[in-house]
């Protein structure tokens, strides 16, 4: 069995943790998307998603000097 006797995946399985700019992007991205005119139109959801995804992307690129 590869869970452990709480269910959870082995630690081995886990994704790295995900850098800190990534929660502060995903707050403002659900502060705003969702319900708005952006997500009754899926090509312009879809837009701004990868925009969002770059954007967090950049962040870290610039955050650790990469």
């Amino acid at each position: 069995m590869n869970e452990n006797e709480t269910g959870a995946a082995p630690d081995s399985t886990r994704s790295p943790a995900p850098h800190p700019t990534e929660a502060i992007v995903e707050r403002w991205w659900a502060d705003h998307f969702p319900g708005s005119p952006v997500a009754q139109v899926t090509q312009a959801w879809n837009h701004a998603f990868a925009a969002k995804e770059e954007l967090k992307r950049r962040l870290k690129e610039l955050i650790s000097g990469t």
